[in-house]
């Protein structure tokens, strides 16, 4: 009979499984970071959303006394936050409307802005 046996030797089966613990490491990283990404497009794509509609609703109403600079989408919407700037541009009848949706997320805020140009209406006092 030969004296070799067939099989693994102890160290053989700790070296691989030590090789086995470091490949689920990696990709356990890897998989949180995939779920942190797409919770980040999503908000992306919410804000984006959110900033077009108010960007629209803005817009439209530019030939109305639109006294309002900030405020919040409700209960669909909980911590996106919109803010709205208009400024002067170098063409008199326009002006640059820029409306940014902000939200809290992993300890930081984050924002998109959107930035269009609309021609000023000037209001007519009320008599």
């Amino acid at each position: 009979m030969n004296g070799s046996r067939s099989g693994f030797t102890l160290l053989e089966i700790v070296v691989a499984l030590a090789v086995l613990a470091v490949a689920l490491t990696a990709l356990l990283t890897l998989r949180n970071r995939d779920v942190a990404l797409q919770a980040h497009a999503r908000h992306l794509v919410t804000a984006t959303s959110l900033a077009r509609a108010k960007m629209e609703e803005l817009s439209r109403g530019a030939e109305t006394d639109q006294t309002e600079n900030a405020g919040n989408f409700g209960d669909h919407y909980p911590g996106y936050v919109w803010t709205r700037v208009e400024e002067p541009t170098p063409v008199p009848t326009w002006v640059e409307l820029t409306v940014t949706v902000s939200w809290p997320e992993g300890g930081r805020q984050e924002q998109v802005a959107l930035v269009t140009y609309v021609q000023e209406v000037k209001r007519v006092p009320s008599l």
